[in-house]
């Protein structure tokens, strides 16, 4: 067991030789007891604080939030580091946690907005965190650099889908201890027939406060062992080449300038799908799908189901992915998720085993998105990883807000709709992505043969005048 107490300053880079797995799996534990506490009450929001749609509307301004701390997060990091920034966000998840415990506009905007405000310099750390050690083991070993992020990755993820599996059965072994009934019986359309502003629109009977108390008191004590785990076990970053040569305006600018590489452009139609779908699986389908027809206390199993299945994903797409293209598994995501959303779109929900099914089949592609994701942007953008792990985030946060937003006045079958659309943009975008790639790597092999061949014929030549 490693003790590192730093909280400011930098490594060397030589302090991570021999300690990438180790950072990898203390990272993960960290976000996964923080998550198990987010993840589970994020699922549960739109149906625990239904009043004003004060839930959904919570979400919205969080995710609203991340815009601008993903565009200040390369500088944020650049001036405190990637540990200081990973303590400061439990710090602040330990409060949005504690404003639940009495929801009002007053309390659980103010918190969201906060928490917000922190959870792009939160996610950018951590990929930073992923390809600072991946990069080190790539080069210690020997190894494709694609082939280890995509390991690192799929162990984080993995360590981290576990959240989904604990938070969930944890609310549902609580919630269930409530006399209340799950849902009111009044006349209302389930499933993609639901819509907000519908007479018949979806309303869940909310659970009692002491029950609620306990959820949460369960909640703070795992935010807080996060914060310790961090502050404890992992290692400060060195300072990357960009942040060392970047300028105050530069760091601030590059979420914007990120978009003249068409690289990045392609890449926005896959981050706003991932977003979307996601959108779809903790507002719609917990709310939608699962509480209006069988109560909120039985969304924690079937949202465990989707977790279980989320980290044996991430366990074996992440070991087989040296083995198999990423293009392979790009499209096992896509066609899964597709294939789910059509479901939805047709189905009414009315046998609860199809929901452990559906959400057993949409914990695959999971396993796909973020692992994948980030190790194709450690891959294409080796010199600028704070600027794009920002980028990415600050676009998975606009498309979430606006899925927020949007999720107390659209029917869910119009979301449904909207987020197939999105999927057939996504593939053709990294279609085009994975040809433009693949061309331009041709052409350096092309550059680097004519270059070698010409320096075998220089070194000839003057073999032969000597």
């Amino acid at each position: 067991m490693r003790v590192n107490l730093q909280c400011f300053g930098r490594n060397d880079e030589r302090d991570l030789v021999g300690r990438e797995v180790w950072n990898t799996v203390t990272l993960s534990l960290s976000f996964a007891l923080a998550f198990t506490s987010y993840t589970s009450l994020q699922v549960l929001q739109s149906s625990l604080n239904q009043r004003a749609g004060l839930g959904v509307t919570s979400l919205a301004c969080l995710y609203a939030f991340v815009i601008i701390s993903c565009i200040c997060a390369p500088t944020v990091i650049k001036i405190i580091g990637g540990k200081l920034s990973l303590v400061t966000g439990w710090i602040v998840h330990i409060v949005y946690i504690a404003s639940n415990f009495y929801p009002t506009f007053v309390t659980l905007i103010p918190s969201s907005i906060l928490l917000g405000l922190i959870s792009g310099c939160l996610w950018t750390s951590q990929g930073l965190f992923l390809a600072v050690n991946g990069a080190s083991l790539a080069k210690r070993k020997n190894q494709d650099s694609h082939a280890v992020f995509s390991k690192l990755n799929g162990l984080f993820f993995t360590i981290h889908g576990s959240s989904h599996v604990t938070g969930n059965i944890i609310s549902s072994l609580i919630l269930k201890r409530g006399s209340y009934d799950g849902f009111k019986n009044t006349t209302k359309s389930c499933g993609s027939l639901d819509c907000p502003l519908s007479v018949n629109a979806t309303e869940i009977t909310e659970p009692e406060s002491q029950v609620v108390y306990t959820l949460l008191g369960i909640y703070l004590v795992f935010d807080i062992v996060a914060l310790l785990v961090t502050v404890i076990f992992i290692s400060p970053l060195p300072m990357s080449k960009w942040s060392k040569d970047s300028s105050l305006k530069s760091s601030i600018s590059s979420c914007f300038t990120a978009l003249g590489d068409y690289r990045v452009l392609l890449l926005l139609p896959i981050f706003g799908f991932m977003t979307i779908e996601q959108g779809i699986l903790w507002a719609d389908f917990t709310k939608s799908f699962i509480s209006c027809r069988f109560g909120i206390q039985n969304v924690g199993y079937i949202m465990a189901t989707y977790g279980a299945s989320n980290v044996i994903s991430n366990i074996v797409l992440s070991r087989i992915a040296s083995l198999i293209s990423r293009q392979f598994l790009f499209a096992l995501g896509f066609t899964i998720n597709m294939s789910i959303l059509l479901m939805l779109y047709f189905w009414t929900p009315d046998r609860e085993f199809y929901l452990f099914i559906i959400a057993l089949m949409w914990g695959i592609p999971e396993g796909v998105w973020r692992p994948q994701a980030n190790a194709l942007i450690s891959l294409l953008f080796p010199d600028k990883k704070e600027p794009m792990f920002a980028n990415m985030h600050c676009w998975i946060a606009i498309t979430t807000t606006a899925s927020f937003i949007t999720s107390n006045y659209l029917c869910s079958s119009t979301k449904l709709s909207i987020a197939m659309v999105l999927c057939s943009v996504a593939v053709a975008s990294y279609t085009i992505l994975e040809i433009i790639v693949k061309k331009k790597g041709k052409e350096t092999e092309i550059e680097l043969e004519i270059e070698v061949t010409g320096q075998d014929i220089l070194n000839s030549q003057c073999l032969n005048e000597n």
